[in-house]
């Protein structure tokens, strides 16, 4: 039995992504910018399939703003 995909969920942490690329208006995720770091922990079978949420970028570039201090 295959799993069935719901591009409404976050690749990295199953959260909702608030993705709205299919509405009407352009999606938040359409002016960020995803660090590729970040992008490579995505799984391979979910790669490229929904947004990473705002959250775990958020998370990602927290991080590595204390890392460079």
């Amino acid at each position: 039995m295959t799993k069935s995909f719901d591009g409404t969920v976050c690749p990295l942490c199953q959260a909702n992504n608030k993705c709205g690329v299919n509405g009407k208006e352009p999606c938040w995720c359409a002016k960020e910018k995803v660090p590729a770091a970040l992008i490579s922990q995505v799984p391979d079978e979910l790669l490229n399939k929904s947004c990473i949420c705002q959250a775990c970028i958020e998370k990602f570039n927290l991080a590595n703003v204390q890392e460079v201090k």
